[in-house]
């Protein structure tokens, strides 16, 4: 009966509260060998609080500023946005902006994973309510972004990352049911479609939660534990063993678990050559918790109609 309560209690008075941490790793960072014992050790700094939800974290190092973009989400419109917040080397703030060429788009956007093409950043934020997957190039760094074209239409999915292997560009998701789904194509820019490749995973957790990695020719993703009843727990870290449009293998390298800052969760974490970012969720107690909830399935739903 105590734990039936609890949940309750939970359940009705206590929701997600998502922040972004930065550690300057002063260049001593080599992944994957210290990763963990870096996140275990070092000092992290948490982003000012502005938003409930401050989640997915992607960074470009830039001169002697630190962009980290993410996602910004309040129940007052119950819709993430995309924001770009800007340190000096000192890890001290001096801008928050929003992203200019995403508002057309009218729907939730998160998870902004960013790419480097032909000396030009590229940008797909997950739009899965318009069941689009969208490309965009930056024109102004950082904050103005203009739509390239849509690579795949007619499909719900989330956390998209592109990356190239043996010749071919892979376009990696997962769908609501956070079933991994693989798209490949000769180019970034060409026809993508869709491939169904046996599958050799080492769990079942298989939704994005970074940017792919390669180092000394071997491909690393980041994937999120993820159940029924938690979102975002952990990060693991895994090894593309092998991947054409037949065979998809990985194996496990590291776990990266919340322990780290003694947190409720963690499902999101970058890195460049001098800082690692990630983001952490605690539980938040609140008394206006259930109709901020319900006001956010109101607005999802509405959404939704709206998109079909």
């Amino acid at each position: 009966m105590l734990n039936k309560n609890n949940k309750l209690i939970k359940k009705l008075f206590f929701h997600e509260s998502w922040d972004i941490m930065v550690i300057n790793s002063k260049g001593q960072h080599v992944f994957p060998q210290n990763t963990l014992e870096i996140l275990n050790n070092a000092k992290a700094q948490q982003l000012d609080k502005k938003y409930i939800f401050q989640a997915d974290p992607f960074i470009i190092d830039k001169g002697d500023h630190l962009y980290v973009f993410y996602e910004a989400f309040s129940f007052l419109n119950s819709k993430g946005v995309l924001r770009c917040r800007i340190l000096n080397k000192d890890l001290v703030e001096i801008d928050d902006v929003k992203l200019d060429g995403f508002d057309e788009l009218k729907c939730h956007l998160s998870f902004p994973f960013l790419f480097h093409l032909d000396g030009q950043l590229f940008m797909i934020p997950e739009s899965s309510e318009r069941k689009e997957i969208i490309l965009f190039r930056c024109v102004d760094f950082p904050a103005r972004w203009e739509k390239v074209k849509v690579l795949v239409s007619d499909l719900a999915v989330t956390d998209n990352v592109i990356f190239g292997l043996n010749g071919l560009s892979y376009l990696v998701s997962t769908s609501m049911d956070n079933e991994m789904v693989i798209h490949t194509a000769d180019s970034v820019f060409g026809d993508w479609r869709l491939i169904s490749p046996t599958l050799d995973v080492c769990n079942e957790h298989l939704r994005g939660a970074g940017a792919p990695y390669t180092v000394n020719g071997k491909t690393y993703i980041f994937t999120q534990e993820c159940n029924p009843e938690v979102y975002g727990k952990s990060i693991f870290i895994k090894e593309l063993t092998r991947l054409t449009p037949d065979k998809y293998e990985e194996k496990l390298v590291g776990r990266i678990s919340s322990s780290i800052n003694n947190s409720d969760g963690i499902h999101t974490l970058n890195f460049t050559d001098n800082y690692i970012v990630y983001d952490t969720k605690r539980l938040t107690f609140s008394v206006l918790s259930t109709l901020k909830k319900l006001s956010y399935k109101i607005m999802v739903n509405h959404r939704k109609r709206l998109f079909n």
